[in-house]
C-alpha cells in the first residue's frame, strides 16, 4: 500500500508542470553579485501567495531542485517559489574566495539569501509574512540562520543535511543557537552518522513548532528526497502547518 501511494504521487508531480509562470530572474546582493533564480507561481491565481525560498547544496545549483516531484506539489498547493543559484554556483556571479570560506562566511552566502528575501518582498503578489526556506546542506546551513535571526523575517524552514559548527560560523555569532519552527532531515548513515547528530543537536536548539526525521541510508541533502516520496509530502505538510 505504501509503495502504491508513493507511486501514485509520483505521477502526480511528475507529469504535469503546474507552473502558470517560470521566470529567470535575478537581483543584486548588498556586496554588488548579481544572484541567477527561477521564480515559480501557482497556475490559479489569487491575491497573495505565501512563498518557499529554496537553496540548493555546495557544488551543485538550483537545478538540483527543478527534477524533484516536490516542485510540482508546493505549486499545487499555490506556493510561489523562489530557487536561486549561490554565488559561485550556477549562473550566479562569482566573487572572491575559497568554497570553504563561502560554506563559513557570515559576509558571503547569507547576503545571497538576504537580496532573495528582499526580493520576494518588493513583488506585491508575495505575502511578506509567509516565507519559508528549503535548503540542503550549505542550504540547510543557510535556512538554519534565517530561523535564528529575525533580521531575515522567515517563518519557517525545512533543514536537510545542517551542520552545526557552519550554522554558527554563517551567523557570524558565537552566541548559543535559538532557532524556531524547522524542521530537520538528515541519513541515519549521512557522513558516518554525524548530520543525524547535528540534526538532532538543532531541533534540540529549536523551540516554537519542530521536527526532526532521520531517513535510512546515507544519502546527502535533496538527494535523500530522491529515494523518499513520501519525505516530499512530510515537507508539504510541514509547510502547511507552518507557513
Amino acid at each position: 500500500m505504501k509503495f502504491y501511494f508513493s507511486f501514485c504521487l509520483f505521477l502526480l508531480c511528475t507529469f504535469s508542470f503546474t507552473a502558470q509562470e517560470n521566470k529567470n530572474v535575478s537581483f543584486k546582493t548588498s556586496d554588488s553579485i548579481k544572484i541567477s533564480a527561477s521564480f515559480l507561481f501557482p497556475e490559479k491565481q489569487k491575491k497573495q501567495y505565501p512563498a518557499i525560498i529554496l537553496i540548493h547544496q555546495g557544488g551543485s545549483s538550483k537545478k538540483e531542485w527543478l527534477d524533484l516531484p516536490l516542485i510540482n506539489l508546493l505549486l499545487k498547493n499555490k506556493y510561489a517559489l523562489l530557487i536561486y543559484d549561490i554565488r559561485q554556483h550556477g549562473e550566479s556571479e562569482k566573487d572572491k574566495g575559497s568554497l570553504n570560506d563561502l560554506f563559513n562566511n557570515p559576509k558571503r552566502a547569507p547576503l545571497d539569501l538576504l537580496a532573495a528575501i528582499q526580493f520576494l518582498k518588493s513583488d506585491e503578489r508575495i505575502n511578506k509574512n509567509k516565507i519559508g526556506i528549503l535548503g540542503a546542506s550549505i542550504g540547510a546551513n543557510l535556512a538554519c540562520i534565517a530561523s535564528n535571526s529575525d533580521a531575515y523575517s522567515i517563518k519557517s524552514i525545512v533543514s536537510i543535511s545542517a551542520k552545526t559548527d557552519a550554522v554558527i560560523n554563517l551567523s557570524g555569532k558565537k552566541t548559543n543557537l535559538n532557532l524556531k519552527n524547522a524542521y530537520y532531515i538528515a541519513s541515519k548513515e549521512e557522513q558516518g552518522g554525524k548530520r543525524e547528530k547535528w540534526a538532532k543537536e538543532l531541533y534540540s536548539k529549536t523551540h516554537k513548532k519542530r521536527k526532526v526525521e532521520i531517513a535510512k541510508g546515507n544519502k546527502h541533502g535533496s538527494y535523500i528526497l530522491r529515494n523518499n516520496l513520501q519525505l516530499q509530502n512530510s515537507i508539504l505538510n510541514w509547510f502547511k502547518k507552518t507557513l
